[in-house]
């Protein structure tokens, strides 16, 4: 299921429960591992985050009662406002 919400290109794979949001069109980047499932992908060259990679999203990251620490993760203020809603699918 892919779609896309203003500037974020979203999909969902349920088999696998793993949630995809980028800004823009999704592109090569940088993995890094953060907490609860969330990989945060980073633009090689300018090192700014361009999107996550949520494991477990419907299963474990929609059930966590807290996700303020995604503020303190410098990415992008619409990506944030997406997750925190925290959307099912």
């Amino acid at each position: 299921m892919a779609k896309k919400i203003d500037s974020l290109s979203i999909e969902y794979d349920p088999a696998s429960d793993v949630l995809y949001v980028s800004v823009g069109q999704p592109r090569p980047a940088i993995t890094i591992q953060d907490r609860d499932g969330v990989l945060i992908r980073k633009d090689p060259n300018s090192g700014k985050p361009i999107a996550v990679t949520i494991m477990n999203y419907e299963s474990r990251f929609r059930r966590l009662t807290d996700v303020s620490w995604l503020v303190t993760r410098e990415l992008p203020s619409d990506l944030v406002n997406y997750l925190q809603s925290r959307p099912g699918f």
